[in-house]
């Protein structure tokens, strides 16, 4: 079950429950969005504090994005180190897809990842994908994060345990991040 309100605000905490996950089986969690920015300008899109509660084996963490200034450069770092050395940059179609094997093992515990490019488009979708093995048998685990480093997005996030095709989801929940302000005229 994934837990947030419908709107959240920059920052704003949403929880990911998972109940009932046996060791060995896979485990997979999707953050699918679309960022809402000015076209031509920097951004640092960060997940923040994201709770891993389940010890994974075989882990891969990939972020994919669209909609990136051709062939500009972006950086990308979990918990303030730098997997993508220097810099990498967006192919000539504005496309940056990044694949993290960060070892044979990912322990349990608060994970901050942030993402700097520049956006070509006012919205740049964005997928960051964890998947692995669960080590241990877990009958409940929460999962947290927020999301920073833009005012407005419309994100689904969505967990698979054991059968990780597309269809076969356990749990998908739709929410806006917005930071809530009403202009009044």
């Amino acid at each position: 079950m994934v837990s947030s309100p419908d709107v959240v605000k920059p920052g704003e905490e949403v929880s990911i429950f998972i109940g009932n996950v046996q060791a060995g089986d896979p485990f997979k969690i999707n953050i699918i969005g679309n960022i809402k920015t000015e076209a031509g300008s920097f951004f640092s899109y960060k997940l923040q504090k994201l709770n891993l509660p389940m010890d994974i084996a075989n882990p891969t963490l990939r972020i994919n994005m669209n909609g990136l200034v051709p062939n500009s450069m972006l950086n990308v770092s979990v918990n303030q180190h730098k997997y993508n050395g220097g810099f990498d940059t967006a192919d000539a179609t504005g496309l940056y897809d990044y694949e993290i094997v960060p070892g044979a093992y990912m322990s349990k515990g608060y994970y901050d990842v942030e993402i700097n490019g520049t956006a070509t488009k006012t919205q740049v979708p964005v997928t960051f994908t964890v998947t692995g093995t669960n080590v241990l048998a877990e009958s409940l685990a929460e999962s947290t994060f927020s999301i920073t480093g833009f005012s407005n997005g419309v994100f689904d996030v969505t967990t698979y345990v054991v059968n990780m095709e597309p269809d076969k989801f356990v749990e998908k929940k739709q929410f806006t991040v917005q930071d809530q302000l009403i202009a009044i005229k």
